[in-house]
Formats: structure tokens, C-alpha cells, sequence
């Protein structure tokens, strides 16, 4: 392994380690939050879907609803069994 690959390769840990403490991706403009656990990330997901499912009715648009709620019927399957 040469030394520029090992840089790279400890620029990545570093990056994952920040992630995973801090809970932000520092790489986009706009900061993107990671749950530390599988309960509280599924239901910021269910709640993602839950608010564009209201806007999609709101705007008629049935067949994303109809999307979106198997992925909110999957996700309330998967809360259930944590």
C-alpha cells in the first residue's frame, strides 16, 4: 500500500468516525442528521412518508400516495418487531 492510498484510507475512517459521533454529514451544504438507533431512524423515516403522503393527497396525486403507503405499512411492520 502506498502512502498516498493510506491517506485516503484514513481520510475515509476519519470521515466515517465524524458521521457516526457527531451524527452530521459535514460533506453537503445542508446537514444531514444519522439516528444512532434503528427505532429512532425508522420513525424519522415514517415521519418523512407520513408528510409527503398528506402532501400528495392534498394535491390529488393518489397513485404516490398509494407508494408511499406500502412503504409506511413495511416501515410500521418493521417498528413493531423493535
Amino acid at each position: 500500500m502506498t502512502d498516498k492510498q493510506l491517506r485516503e484510507l484514513i481520510d475515509g475512517l476519519a470521515d466515517q468516525m465524524v458521521k457516526r459521533i457527531y451524527g452530521v454529514d459535514k460533506d453537503n451544504d445542508q446537514a444531514t442528521y444519522y439516528a444512532d438507533r434503528d427505532e429512532d431512524h425508522a420513525l424519522g423515516e415514517l415521519a418523512r412518508l407520513m408528510t409527503l403522503s398528506a402532501l400528495y393527497e392534498d394535491r390529488e396525486e393518489y397513485e404516490k400516495c398509494a407508494v408511499i403507503k406500502k412503504h409506511i405499512d413495511k416501515l410500521n411492520r418493521i417498528i413493531d418487531k423493535i
